[in-house]
């Protein structure tokens, strides 16, 4: 017989050796190419049985029995069996018999077992191929599809006319955070895999589930099935292993849907059902929430303000706004609030701008960009011969990861020279704020330096009692919310009570309490007897330039409610 170096042989192998990432596409290509050596070897019948172990990238293992070749001629029932182990420990084994009425001589061993281990390295290098893609396209702590998988696959959808079938539905977990620090960081990952295993067993028949990182994923569920998703997505249990005892969970998720038609491209896949879902996350009342273009309307405003907002402050077309502060016991002007307008072709108000700003960090830059024009405004009274009074500048939480603030902002009193208690830091009520002791350390220092600190939206959150009692704060604003709802028709007035409760706390506490929004008599009249020092609004003033605010300063300062 020919040894299996004949041209036969190189045309098998030419065949069968392009890259392919399916064993079971590697079956059938051998399948279609053993005739080509099958008479050289006098091949009869040929079989394949895999056992091959489960794993992350492959959880259903491969157990099955594949017979590529049979002759037409019939086989013997001789064997030639060869068994490999594969790196895993699992077991492939390749039978082997001679064709009806032949039996093998010992030289067609040498190249039974030659082909026994060509097709043997030829599976291996599959496998390896097909893992590798799944690697590439799957997410390592949980195996489900990643953001190239998820893409891909969606992408296909798309290019066959099929992506108006589904919807598109991003999540996240809720309070993840809060759930690695009661159970650990190991089951913190625990929670992520069984929620991503269970979502994506759900998803089997009518969708497609990915983890794009972190606690963010994304699923295309056939819209017909969109429903139960969301139900079953609101029924997530689970039990983790907690110091050997068993904890119990139940995960809810916030949720952002978006219904696909027959034109939705890739990116609006990857970029609307997130909107939807931050939509969601902002929300006190839906964790589901469905992407509606006004969404995107706003992102791209917010994205338009935030792009220029270097170029404007680079250029000073931020203005600093003055808001007086008035004595409720004397009517004197008493203080002042510096608030930022951003001038372009005309004044944009803060509620438009501050909020972006915040989400996406800038407003650290416009903080201290207003502080040191508050501090010139004050270097220049004081040369002038025009005394200051004290001027609350507002500074969002976030700079409270600076470990250097309060260094920043000393040495820009220091630049212009600013007396103590001329200068009142505002910072916003802090009840998420989760580094504490941080706050803390700022207020002391400022306190050291002479620097007063406010409280701003005092009441809307839920640790105010406890920043009460041991911050030590100078002034707590009371919200313009409970303000708002002070009326001489309000037979019942909760927000009076709640008022009326806070400022007494605050006055035991020897701290003073300003309320803003104050825009009555009959709210002012109320706030006084209730013991509340000080009041802003447009009872008193609204918002005024540097040379409207520096006229008052140069006048009486005295308010007349009366004419008011």
């Amino acid at each position: 017989m020919q040894e299996l170096v004949s041209e036969h042989f190189a045309r098998f192998f030419d065949n069968v050796s392009e890259s392919i990432y399916s064993l079971s596409t590697m079956m059938q290509r051998i399948s279609e190419n053993l005739y080509l050596v099958a008479d050289d070897i006098h091949l009869g019948r040929y079989s394949t049985n895999f056992s091959l172990p489960a794993s992350k990238y492959n959880p259903e293992g491969v157990v099955n029995s594949v017979v590529p070749y049979t002759s037409e001629k019939g086989f013997e029932h001789e064997v030639f069996e060869k068994s490999f182990v594969t790196a895993e420990g699992g077991v492939v084994t390749i039978r082997l018999n001679p064709v009806k009425d032949y039996s093998w001589t010992d030289q067609d061993k040498i190249s039974l077992n030659h082909l026994c281990l060509l097709t043997y390295m030829l599976c291996s290098r599959t496998r390896l191929m097909g893992l590798m893609y799944k690697v590439e396209r799957s997410d390592t702590l949980t195996g489900v599809l990643n953001s190239t998988g998820f893409q891909e696959m969606a992408s296909s959808l798309i290019q066959d006319a099929l992506i108006g079938q589904y919807s598109a539905v991003f999540t996240n977990i809720k309070n993840l955070k809060l759930i690695n620090q009661q159970v650990g960081s190991q089951n913190g990952d625990t929670v992520i895999k069984n929620y991503c295993q269970l979502s994506s067993q759900f998803l089997k028949e009518c969708g497609i589930f990915s983890r794009l990182g972190g606690d963010n994923y994304l699923a295309l569920v056939k819209t017909d099935q969109l429903q139960k998703y969301l139900d079953f997505l609101s029924h997530i249990d689970m039990t983790l292993n907690v110091r050997s005892k068993e904890f119990p969970l139940h995960v809810e998720v916030k949720a952002g849907v978006c219904n696909l038609s027959p034109h939705t491209t890739l990116a609006e896949i990857m970029t609307n059902p997130a909107l939807a879902l931050n939509a969601a996350k902002k929300s006190a009342f839906d964790d589901t929430v469905t992407f509606s273009p006004e969404m995107f309307e706003k992102t791209m405003h917010d994205k338009s303000i935030a792009s220029q907002f270097n170029d404007s402050l680079e250029k000073q077309e931020f203005l600093v706004f003055y808001q007086p502060k008035v004595d409720l016991n004397t009517s004197k002007l008493c203080g002042c609030e510096a608030l930022a307008r951003w001038q372009r072709d005309k004044i944009i108000p803060p509620a438009e701008f501050i909020p972006i700003l915040e989400n996406e960090g800038s407003i650290r830059s416009l903080d201290f960009y207003i502080l040191e024009a508050v501090c010139r405004d004050i270097r220049n009274w004081l040369d002038r011969g025009i005394e200051p009074v004290l001027t609350s500048v507002n500074f969002s939480k976030i700079h409270l990861s600076n470990l250097h603030l309060e260094d920043e902002i000393l040495s820009l009193t220091k630049k212009y020279k600013i007396p103590e208690h001329t200068l009142e830091i505002e910072l916003t009520e802090l009840s998420d704020y989760q580094y504490y002791d941080r706050l803390i350390k700022f207020v002391t220092r400022m306190h050291e330096n002479g620097i007063h600190i406010s409280i701003d939206d005092f009441g809307t959150g839920y640790s105010s009692i406890k920043l009460i009692k041991n911050l030590q704060a100078d002034v707590i604003k009371l919200d313009k919310s409970l303000i708002d709802n002070i009326k001489i028709t309000a037979t019942h007035n909760p927000d009076k009570i709640v008022s009326n409760a806070i400022i007494k706390m605050a006055n035991e506490l020897n701290i003073d309490v300003i309320a803003e929004g104050v825009e009555t008599n009959y709210q002012a009249d109320f706030l006084k007897q209730s013991g509340c020092a000080m009041a802003q609004g447009y009872l008193y003033d609204h918002p005024m330039t540097h040379d409207e605010f520096e006229t008052l300063l140069t006048g009486s300062r005295m308010y007349d409610r009366t004419t008011q």
